[in-house]
């Protein structure tokens, strides 16, 4: 689903990898000033799942499709 901007509501498409990459964006339509600065634990926390998530498609491989 993506995210639309607060101010014009024009669909953004924001990932929360491109979030967590790029914290703080500008609306490309009104360029509106969107920041998504968390705190260190949160991006450990994000990155441990996106870990966890890679190790499970990797030990699946070949034997069931994710979507």
């Amino acid at each position: 689903m993506a995210l639309p901007c607060p101010m014009c509501k024009t669909p953004l498409g924001l990932t929360l990898e491109f979030i967590i990459k790029h914290p703080v964006s500008a609306c490309p339509n009104c360029k509106t000033v969107l920041d998504f600065t968390v705190n260190e634990d949160i991006k450990k926390s994000y990155n441990e799942a996106m870990g966890e998530i890679k190790k499970i498609k990797n030990q699946y491989k070949g034997m069931v499709k994710f979507g």
